[in-house]
């Protein structure tokens, strides 16, 4: 297993790539849009379904494992799921690529397709969902919490749920600063001079578009109305405030920055890693701009252990699979319906109630518009190129 700095890094780099390289999934290899159409799976004739919960975990035990691509121990504490699953069912957990972007999870299944070795369930950024629906490389499941996951966090029809999300925050190394600030109006401070960073490029990485949509609900805009945003990190690099670096955790180490914007649940990974440079970090959500992303996890077209798919869907969105998540600071979906089963240990892992209640999700609409802006606007605006 990869550091968490690295895991987390070509995790976030999916954005460019849903925008430009989308197509090429469709249109690429032959591929046709056949996932789930006309019935309730696409596997082969011969293959047994569980028609019940009980029926799929005992079918899903019968096929011995569930084969997973892109789910990193250290990310939303996955190490902590497996653990559980596997406890519980009996099912082992068999991980390809576990830092690979959702762009290689959909490269895999399509060359993979047919094959013992190709993913049952993949972890992919909101926007490669479309891409993967239209490609043919998804099958319909809803699990049997579907209901109960939001409609923001769903497919209607079946195509994927998005079992947990991650909410843009603020994270400060108290010793660096004098005051920690609360808002990003607060950033724009002559006393954060040289004290600020992205992780990343917004053109490219999930975590740096967010932290321009959440700046841009800061001023009046917002999901498919990114400009503000945009606007005011020109204003913020101007001002000297913004500094370049690439990882969060060696720059709050290090001293490259006091200050970095990343999902709440990211900052809960490095805790320790920050902790052993005597780093004590203090996290806030931006009052001005709370803003939320989710990841996907949907079941893969005729998945070689399709009942152990349809199983680890299933105990994503459960009350158990619900706490891990917690455990690890991601909010899990059904947040409104497990929050009084949580540990104390979960709940105090995540943002304050009042804070989720405010979160806003992009539509995949938006989340195309936003991107394609920032292509245009944010190396002329920001960058100076």
């Amino acid at each position: 297993m990869t550091s968490w700095t690295t895991a987390s890094t070509s995790r976030r780099s999916f954005l460019k790539i849903s925008v430009t390289a989308g197509g090429a999934l469709l249109l690429g290899g032959g591929l046709s849009a056949c996932g789930g159409g006309g019935g309730e799976t696409e596997s082969g004739s011969d293959v047994k379904i569980g028609a019940s919960l009980d029926e799929i975990a005992s079918l899903a035990k019968q096929e011995g494992h569930v084969q997973l691509i892109a789910y990193p121990e250290t990310w939303a504490n996955y190490k902590g799921h497996f653990k559980e699953f596997t406890a519980k069912y009996g099912v082992k957990i068999e991980v390809a690529n576990p830092d690979g972007s959702s762009a290689q999870e959909l490269q895999a299944v399509k060359t993979l397709k047919g094959q013992k070795t190709q993913p049952d369930v993949l972890d992919i950024g909101y926007s490669f969902t479309k891409p993967a629906i239209q490609g043919g490389l998804l099958e319909k499941y809803k699990p049997s919490n579907f209901d109960t996951v939001p409609d923001a966090l769903k497919d209607p029809e079946g195509w994927w749920v998005g079992a947990y999300y991650g909410v843009l925050t603020i994270g400060v190394n108290p010793k660096a600063v004098d005051n920690i600030p609360q808002t990003f109006a607060d950033l724009l401070k002559p006393e954060y001079k040289g004290k600020v960073m992205m992780p990343g490029d917004p053109r490219q990485g999930a975590s740096s578009n967010a932290t321009v949509v959440a700046a841009a609900l800061s001023r009046g805009g917002g999901p498919g109305n990114i400009g503000a945003g945009i606007d005011y990190f020109a204003e913020l690099k101007k001002s000297g405030n913004l500094v370049t670096a690439t990882s969060v955790a060696s720059a709050l180490t290090t001293g490259e920055a006091a200050i970095a914007f990343d999902w709440n649940y990211n900052f809960v990974g490095i805790a320790g890693e920050l902790a052993k440079s005597k780093v004590k970090l203090e996290q806030v959500v931006p009052s001005d701009g709370v803003f939320g992303v989710y990841y996907a996890q949907p079941l893969t077209v005729a998945s070689p252990q399709p009942n152990a798919g349809r199983l680890w869907i299933d105990w994503l969105t459960s009350d158990e699979g619900s706490e891990q998540y917690a455990l690890g600071g991601a909010v899990p979906a059904r947040i409104a319906e497990v929050k009084d089963k949580l540990s104390k240990e979960a709940l105090d892992t995540l943002p304050d109630p009042a804070v989720l209640e405010k979160v806003v999700f992009p539509t995949i609409e938006q989340g195309e518009a936003d991107a394609k802006l920032l292509v245009e606007q944010w190396g002329p605006k920001v960058l100076n190129q």
